[in-house]
């Protein structure tokens, strides 16, 4: 399965994040999801456990890039599961992603399930991150 389609499904398994309050609700629910998808999703378990793992460092991370007027909690939640996932792409995961990579796609995934200004927020909000230096491509 092709990289791109293994970050379309992992961002369908990371949207699910928001509406568990139980801890083990969401392995529970992942689980399911990755059984019932019948996909070999290697590289997309690895980002919904790594996104999962550092949920909290990476909305740290979302809170600060975010105009001073809004919080974490007043981005639509397809566009947050967008960020979610690049960050962690950029961050957090043991292969090394070139950031252009990351951001294209998260536009491309917004383009798909966001609403029509998602892509240049989601756009703005990476690359201010990428020229903060937190991305470890070169």
């Amino acid at each position: 399965m092709s990289r791109k389609k293994e970050r379309e499904s992992a961002l369908k398994g990371v949207f699910q994040l928001d509406f568990h309050i139980e801890p083990g609700d969401f392995k529970e629910s992942i689980d399911y999801f990755l059984e019932d998808s019948e996909l070999d999703l290697s590289y997309g378990k690895t980002l919904i456990d790594n996104t999962e793992a550092n949920l909290t460092e990476i909305d740290r991370i979302l809170n600060d890039y975010l105009k001073s007027t809004w919080k974490i909690d007043r981005i639509p939640k397809i566009e947050k599961s967008i960020l979610r996932l690049a960050i962690c792409e950029l961050m957090f995961m043991d292969e090394v992603i070139p950031y252009e990579v990351v951001i294209n796609e998260a536009i491309e995934l917004t383009k798909k399930y966001g609403d029509e200004d998602g892509k240049n927020y989601v756009n703005g909000i990476l690359n201010k991150i990428v020229k903060d230096g937190f991305n470890v491509c070169p």
